[in-house]
């Protein structure tokens, strides 16, 4: 039997963090959850996901940085396991070429606007994840 993919899930929003940790779960994926960007970052290299949901805006350090950190760990340490990144965030930024540039700098493999669709959640997990293991 194929295990389930395990998710962690970032977010210092306790109706988010629960929505999705019960959500996820009652979909077949193991969720493992963090309130801020530094236990995130602790308990992804400690305990890789498959996929990783990051909010933006964090207490410590930001989405943007814990996902930039992380990408460059999984490059930078051998021993290190390569997981797809989601950052969530309610921010829309001012334009596009922002936008973009704030993507491209954090290293994240998408990005989601809240209010999310449980449904747009599920198919990105498990469409980046499947790709990651292949």
């Amino acid at each position: 039997m194929e295990r389930n993919l395990r998710v962690l899930v970032v977010d210092d929003e306790p109706d988010i963090l629960e929505t999705l940790e019960f959500s996820l779960t009652r979909r077949g994926f193991e969720v493992a959850t963090a309130i801020d960007g530094l236990e995130g970052l602790e308990k992804a290299k400690r305990m890789p996901p498959d996929f990783m949901i990051l909010d933006v805006m964090l207490p410590g350090c930001n989405g943007y940085e814990v996902s930039r950190m992380l990408k460059e760990w999984m490059e930078n340490d051998p021993q290190a396991t390569a997981f797809p990144i989601m950052l969530l965030t309610a921010r829309k930024v001012e334009s596009r070429d922002r936008e973009k540039f704030i993507a491209t700098w954090s290293r994240a493999d998408a990005c989601m606007y809240k209010p999310f669709e449980l449904d747009e959640v599920v198919t990105t997990i498990t469409e980046l994840a499947n790709q990651s293991a292949h």
